[in-house]
């Protein structure tokens, strides 16, 4: 057994039996629970000791509040953990599990709260701040601002707690009288010795807020205990704005410093939308990059701001979880911005059009802020690569025009940033060309190389590998049309029964055409890995793209060695490899899947190859080391660095 459920009572016995009720109905760990009667009126006390069954009941001679009840009932408690909870909170299905996630991954944590909900089901409070005045605001904030984080102080309505922490800082102070203030003076007790307080929203109970005392006599006791509290802590309090007034629109900002001052650094990254990492389209790489910010320091206030709300309330919750603030939806940059005016330490833009649409607004209010442009690909080359093949004046001047504009935003974006971000050395020495002051690093993307790379035996046939977006035209539905009209008939014919799987999120319409008999279109799966390692060779023949394709990187990984052209190829570090690999046309394209499909040794050769490349190049420990400099450079210290 680890936790010992704390329940003080002043009357309300009616409370205390369905608060016990919801609490057996929700909680299948194993607990104890302590009521400390604090010389009820009404003899709830003596109806609780003698009706309340699988409880401890303590008596008070005398109503000595909250934080005397409490004491007391840890003293008598003998578990590892203890959990104070209100007599009118409701806890829900599976409120309990996060918070013990929280205390068992985080030892230096002394206490994590839930989300506490009206009956109506609003947020009544997702922590709290404390302003320099010393008084204290719930944190109230829409769904958006519901993710794990430090916080100032969380209400001991709930409050799950390790009793070392809590007799470490001595318990609830004698000092405030019966009730108000005494689990803020707890909390900032803790903080002074090193511990912190967390919030989790995954966990969510319903507070009613059935309090003991008149409004008067509650605005009476919270001022003589306000006053207990700034005299206890002038310090703690001396550098932070005040609380009253936070509302005026002059002093929004302050709102969310209060909220993040306990942050190592903050950072705010902007991209098109929250990272679908299961869909490629440089998705892994962007949530391998957002990753790296929060592992770099788990106090760290991390948060993404996607431009568009594409799919933002399915794929939000997995970052919130992760302690990442996920922001979307927003119709005005230039107010939200200013909301937060000043609150950055590091401004991370991914790609032009961000740094367009709102990258460059948002940082006007963040003077501050280390600029940071993290490229992903260099996109001004698109357009021209779709140019050589226009069949029109008309496309190819739109695709000119296109080009040119990308071209005029990357450069506009590297010679604005402080630091940049490349995916490839090729790419990195054209951006330090355009913008020689800005310092440039090259960060691709940490693949998931498995312990053991299964070899040649049970793997058949072709596969292809990419995302769709259901939409036509794109580099990927172009190089499986070609794969499939002037490559695959003629190795076909050199390869009877030869099956191609075409693998990737959201096929478009001609994707979902190609399927016959010797052509699966699998779509969306659940590890894209399975199917690589079964494959025995990868062909992608991509003519239009920049940077480092992942689906190659993936397919390093998966020990599955690939063919494709000059484009595809860029920045694999492919060395003598790429005679074997990289074709320019169909017919080249042919003959070395036709040498990879029958050459067993070559084979063999090239997946060992391959896979040392992934392992020295793409490797979770390389690209961490890549995003260090990066950061570092932001002037951010990692805490593995510091």
């Amino acid at each position: 057994m680890r936790i010992t459920f704390v329940l003080v009572s002043y009357g309300g016995r009616q409370l205390v039996v369905d608060c016990l009720k919801k609490l057996a109905e929700h909680t299948p760990q194993p607990y104890e629970v302590i009521v400390a009667d604090s010389a009820s009126p009404d003899g709830t006390g003596e109806w609780l000791a003698a009706n309340l069954t699988g409880a401890t009941v303590l008596r008070m001679d005398r109503n000595l509040g909250f934080g005397a009840g409490c004491n007391l009932a840890v003293r008598h408690a003998k578990t590892e953990l203890v959990c104070f909870l209100n007599a009118d909170v409701e806890v829900t299905e599976g409120w309990l599990e996060p918070l013990l996630e929280v205390l068992d991954a985080r030892p230096e944590i002394a206490a994590v709260a839930p989300v506490m909900l009206n009956t109506d089901g609003t947020v009544q409070e997702a922590g709290s701040v404390i302003g320099g005045d010393g008084w204290c605001r719930a944190w109230d904030g829409p769904e958006q601002e519901m993710f794990a984080r430090q916080v100032d102080y969380a209400s001991a309505a709930c409050l799950l707690m390790r009793r070392s922490a809590f007799h470490q800082a001595g318990g609830f102070s004698a000092d405030y009288e019966i009730a108000y203030f005494e689990d803020v003076d707890l909390q900032v007790q803790l903080k002074s010795l090193g511990w912190t307080v967390w919030l989790d929203p995954r966990s969510r109970v319903v507070h009613a807020r059935h309090g003991s005392s008149t409004t008067d006599r509650a605005m009476e006791l919270m001022r003589l205990n306000h006053k207990v509290f700034t005299r206890r802590w002038p310090q703690e309090l001396a550098d932070r704005p005040d609380v009253v007034g936070l509302d005026e629109p002059e002093r929004e900002h302050h709102k969310y410093w209060l909220r993040d001052r306990n942050a190592g650094y903050r950072v705010l990254l902007i991209d098109d939308r929250v990272p679908q990492a299961d869909r490629g389209r440089g998705d892994p790489r962007t949530m391998a990059v957002v990753d790296a910010w929060r592992l770099a320091d788990p106090n760290a206030r991390v948060t993404f701001y996607a431009h568009s709300p594409e799919r933002a309330e399915e794929y939000a919750p997995a970052l919130q979880a992760k302690g990442i603030e996920v922001v979307w939806g927003v119709t005005d940059a230039r107010r939200w911005s200013a909301e937060r005016a000043g609150l950055y330490d590091v401004v991370v833009v991914f790609r032009p059009h961000n740094f367009a649409q709102a990258g460059l607004t948002i940082s006007k209010s963040q003077p501050q802020a280390v600029k940071v442009y993290d490229s992903e690909a260099l996109f001004y080359r698109r357009p021209g690569q779709y140019f050589e093949t226009a069949l029109t004046s008309a496309e190819r001047r739109r695709l000119a025009i296109e080009a040119r504009h990308l071209r005029d935003q990357e450069e506009h974006a590297f010679n604005w940033a402080d630091v940049a971000v490349c995916v490839s050395e090729e790419e990195a020495r054209w951006a330090r060309g355009i913008a020689p002051d800005t310092s440039v690093h090259v960060a691709c993307y940490p693949a998931n190389l498995p312990g053991d790379v299964p070899g040649l035996d049970g793997r058949q046939g072709l596969a292809f590998f990419g995302g769709f977006d259901n939409t036509p035209r794109t580099p990927n539905e172009f190089a499986v049309l070609e794969l499939v009209d002037d490559v695959l008939p003629e190795l076909s014919r050199r390869h009877p029964g030869l099956l191609l799987r075409v693998i990737g999120a959201d096929p478009s319409p001609a994707v979902r055409a190609l399927a016959r008999n010797d052509i699966e279109v699998l779509g969306k799966v659940p590890d894209p890995g399975v199917w690589l390692s079964k494959a025995r060779l990868h062909v992608v023949p991509m003519r239009y793209g920049a940077g480092v394709k992942i689906k190659f990187v993936d397919s390093m990984a998966a020990g599955l060695p690939f063919v494709t052209t000059p484009v595809g190829g860029e920045g694999l570090h492919l060395g003598w490899m790429a005679r074997h690999l990289v074709g320019e046309s169909p017919a080249e394209i042919v003959e070395l899947c036709d040498r990879m499909l029958t050459d067993d040794v070559l084979w063999t050769e090239i997946q060992q190859a391959l896979v040392e490349v992934c392992r020295t190049k793409f490797s979770a420990a390389a690209f961490r080391a890549e995003m260090e400099g990066v950061i570092v450079d932001c002037g951010a210290l990692p805490s593995a660095v510091g």
